[in-house]
């Protein structure tokens, strides 16, 4: 292949991927500044309180990942084979889904709330704050799922500025709302809280206005009725989002556990870990934003039956996730101390999160495989082999792990964290083998 031809592919990779980087690092962006914020309180117990209250809705939410995930393989391929109509059928089939799931959680929100709280947490006023915060948020539910569909959409067309301003309006509008709520009104976790549920709305009427703009029609009523009924595309349809849907359990059973261990070892421990993870954060959500473009470029070459194109796309976006990971250990390395000092004044945790951000530095390496394969496997709608991965590294490594690695205390959790990522990009590497020799059968 030409010098042009490659440099025009980083180009295109690059376009996808920085608007997709820019919004996703504004997620990780939101808990820090829920941190700073509870953070900077005259007690950790705020901090412990948003870090079970940010982890129930991050499992919940991801738990639906789904809708953002199945929608962008599906839409990806039929955008490469340039079939308007059922690139119509297979969002709405989402939206209507996603609307759907939402109104479930609502119904049963009440049921949902307390065994998420007494699961994470250890009871007393880390768990009152944390139900508190977790009955308002639930309202924004419909405005969370709609969001997954229009993002995983967007992306698939490769119009991923629309993201990006879809989650600015979500994210800064939150940022805004929670200094205004917690630090002017003093409304403490729910000033969190009712930030995250305005904002969330805000974004979902910009979603909306962007949706029609880009030329989708609201099906008739023969329509709707056609395209929800059962047969064998919405079969395959509901396959695929069940094996993604397991493989994100498998995702919310770690940071669960993650969660739960924490608050076994104490409050201490709690806010120390809710520090840390945002280090993690950061540097996945910047990884994320190539795993969207191998989602979106290389599900149009799939769909296109472009294999040259496709293997040259995933090695490029392997080349930059590598440079990404590195550069985020170089920086954890040299600048985690003060990294931590920005995100808590709380001398006791600022001590205690410390002794642990040499995790933070090794693990970016190994993690990094597996995001760019998920973004390959959601393009070319492989769910099954992200399930089997996921399930083999969960199952049979890090809970066991988590369990008997309990007497190191916060270092066994985090060791645990790690070879939960070594051995999930050495299985998904390892499909991914046997799977590329079988291309086209």
């Amino acid at each position: 292949m030409s010098k042009i031809n490659t440099i025009q592919s980083y180009k295109q990779i690059f376009a996808v991927a920085i608007p997709m980087i820019l919004s996703a690092i504004s997620i990780p962006m939101l808990g820090i500044v829920d941190t700073v914020i509870l953070g900077h309180l005259d007690s950790p117990i705020y901090l412990a309180a948003i870090n079970v209250g940010s982890t129930i809705f991050n499992v919940l939410f991801w738990g639906f990942g789904f809708l953002k995930m199945s929608t962008t393989g599906l839409i990806a391929q039929s955008y490469g084979q340039n079939d308007i109509q059922k690139i119509n059928k297979q969002l709405t089939q989402a939206l209507v889904i996603a609307l759907f799931i939402a109104l479930i959680l609502l119904v049963f929100q009440q049921v949902i709330g307390v065994y998420a709280v007494k699961f994470t947490a250890q009871g007393g006023q880390v768990a009152d704050m944390a139900a508190q915060y977790f009955h308002i948020r639930i309202f924004s539910a419909p405005a969370t799922l709609l969001i997954y569909v229009f993002f995983g959409y967007f992306l698939a067309i490769g119009q991923s500025k629309k993201v990006l301003w879809i989650m600015l309006v979500n994210q800064v509008g939150n940022m805004i709302l929670d200094y205004v709520f917690v630090m002017q009104f003093h409304w403490g976790i729910a000033g969190v809280a009712y930030g995250s549920l305005i904002s969330e709305y805000a974004a979902v009427i910009l979603g909306l206005f962007f949706l029609f703009k880009s030329g989708y029609q609201i099906p008739t009523i023969q329509q709707l009725k056609s395209w929800l009924t059962p047969n064998d595309e919405m079969k395959q349809f509901f396959v695929l989002n069940r094996d993604i849907f397991i493989r994100t359990l498998c995702l919310m059973a770690v940071f669960l556990l993650m969660t739960k261990g924490s608050a076994r070892l104490g409050e201490l421990s709690l806010a120390g870990n809710a520090v840390l993870l945002n280090f993690f954060y950061l540097m996945s959500y910047g990884l994320d934003g190539f795993a969207h473009a191998v989602e979106s470029l290389c599900g149009q070459a799939y769909g296109a039956n472009d294999k040259q194109r496709f293997k040259q796309i995933l090695k490029q976006a392997f080349v930059i996730s590598l440079a990404i990971a590195i550069i985020s250990s170089i920086l954890y390395l040299l600048f985690g101390l003060e990294i931590v000092s920005l995100l808590t004044s709380i001398k006791e945790v600022k001590e205690y999160s410390s002794q642990f951000i040499i995790w933070l530095v090794i693990i970016p390496i190994v993690a990094m495989p597996s995001f760019v394969y998920d973004g390959l496997f959601i393009a070319t709608t492989e769910a099954k082999i992200m399930r089997n991965s996921m399930v083999i590294a969960t199952v049979f490594c890090y809970i066991p792990l988590w369990y008997l690695l309990r007497p190191l205390e916060n270092h066994g959790l985090w060791l645990a964290f790690f070879v939960f990522f070594v051995i999930r990009s050495l299985v998904i590497h390892v499909y991914y083998m046997k799977w590329i020799k079988n291309w086209g059968n």
